[in-house]
């Protein structure tokens, strides 16, 4: 028997990976985020380690690499996104081990312009496959105990080591974005796991409910290179939510914008989130160029705060996007008039 509850494991199977820096993994928040960014490439990471008030943390990284591509083939301004996304999640010092493999596509639609803004509406899909190791050398289990105590060199009971489930799903979202020169707004909604897959534990199959996610936020200038951000995002599936509302401002300390040259600005960014009824989250980063980095950490106020004594999780994030091509200087100047491209720069649009 392994002395760990079933319902503590079909709960964990169920739930996505999470980021409280959601916006530094914008493909996992929404498909048709995939391409949305003034450039040619963009490639994003970020790295949380929860809990760590426990004697093993739940451990929880991503990486996404996504592109522009066939920008002389659509209409100026439009874009056409393709993207690539991992993750892995491990928990219990690796006893259940989850990676999910994930290529996206998305398109962004120039509407209409006006003189306040650019108006657009991107949708994506992305398909997943997703796989998970539950490894039982990482747990206790009853045949293993003695009146000494555990044993971990004794047989664990079981006819196998553990298992590995296999399941593909598929995800799509829609986003609308109002850019200016000095603002912007966007709000978007996304769907995953939209056909239900199966996952096979021990001979039990366990249905993944839908998660659906409902963003929005927006940009100011403050000054002639000062920023504030906000956003926002909203998720559901089943009896789990999870609702996220912050702030970050952005101080300019150098600003050498050129289309012929390179970006050299540095921003200093301060700011805090809020997940409702779990914990506040203090954040601080940098841009420096194309380059942000950014740390986090989760503030629990919970009815969990008795254990963990405060202590959530840190979070890292890091972000660096290239724009090399005509094209992608054209978008620029086209989305960002003035070289303020700031608004652009992933806390959403």
């Amino acid at each position: 028997m392994l002395l760990v509850s079933c319902s503590a494991f079909t709960k964990t199977m169920a739930q996505d990976p999470h980021f409280s820096q959601f916006y530094a993994s914008p493909l996992l928040l929404n498909p048709a985020l995939t391409g949305a960014f003034p450039g040619n490439l963009r490639v994003s990471g970020s790295y949380r380690e929860q809990w760590p008030s426990i004697m093993y943390p739940f451990k929880t990284g991503s990486f996404s690499i996504d592109a522009n591509i066939l920008n002389d083939k659509i209409g100026e301004g439009d874009i056409l996104g393709i993207g690539l996304t991992g993750i892995f999640d491990n928990t219990n010092n690796g006893g259940l081990k989850s990676n999910t493999l994930s290529p996206s596509v998305s398109f962004h639609k120039i509407l209409f312009k006006d003189d306040n803004a650019t108006y657009s509406l991107g949708g994506g899909f992305m398909a997943s496959m997703n796989t998970k190791i539950l490894d039982y050398s990482k747990f206790v289990f009853g045949a293993q105990l003695t009146p000494q105590g555990y044993d971990p060199n004794l047989s664990t009971g079981e006819n196998k080591n553990g298992f590995t489930s296999v399941s593909f799903d598929y995800s799509a979202g829609l986003v609308y974005a109002a850019i200016s020169e000095d603002n912007s707004y966007y709000v978007g909604g996304s769907v995953y796991h939209v056909n239900k897959p199966k996952e096979n534990f021990n001979g039990t199959t366990h249905i993944v409910i839908p998660r659906y996610v409902v963003h929005a936020g927006g940009s100011f200038l403050s000054g002639s290179s000062n920023r504030l951000y906000l956003s926002s995002v909203y998720m559901n599936a089943e009896s789990y939510s999870e609702l996220i509302i912050g702030a970050v401002y952005g101080i300019g300390l150098l600003n050498t914008y050129s289309y012929d040259s390179e970006k050299n600005d540095i921003t200093v960014l301060g700011g805090v989130w809020y997940r409702y009824k779990d914990a506040v989250i203090p954040y601080l980063g940098i841009e420096v160029g194309s380059l942000r980095g950014g740390l986090s950490y989760d503030v629990n106020v919970s009815q969990l705060n008795p254990a963990s004594n405060l202590k959530g999780g840190f979070e890292l994030s890091v972000n660096y996007t290239f724009a090399t091509s005509e094209a992608a200087k054209t978008r620029q100047k086209t989305q960002c008039p003035g070289g303020k491209q700031n608004h652009l720069k992933w806390f959403g649009f």
